[in-house]
């Protein structure tokens, strides 16, 4: 994920471990034994690589990371959805 994400250009600093947490975070969207996942966002049907790549996208217009110290930042979750 380092390698991925370290050449994004963004006004914010890199940091892995709230890479980590977002992406903990948006892996809620494609479900797990306890929540159903989005109609439109599979796994089976490539629903992390959609997820991730429009991550990858929004991030340098997001002004932050979506999750800090394992909080939601509601404002940047909003403009991701």
């Amino acid at each position: 994920m380092e390698l991925d994400f370290k050449n994004i250009n963004t006004k914010m600093e890199f940091d892995l471990e709230n890479i980590i947490d977002d992406f903990v975070f948006l892996c809620f969207f494609v479900g797990n034994d306890f929540l159903p996942h989005l109609p439109t966002l599979d796994i089976s049907k490539g629903g992390i690589d959609c997820l991730l790549y429009l991550y990858k996208y929004l991030l340098p217009d997001l002004d932050g990371y979506l999750t800090k110290d394992g909080d939601l930042e509601l404002e940047r979750v909003d403009k991701f959805i």
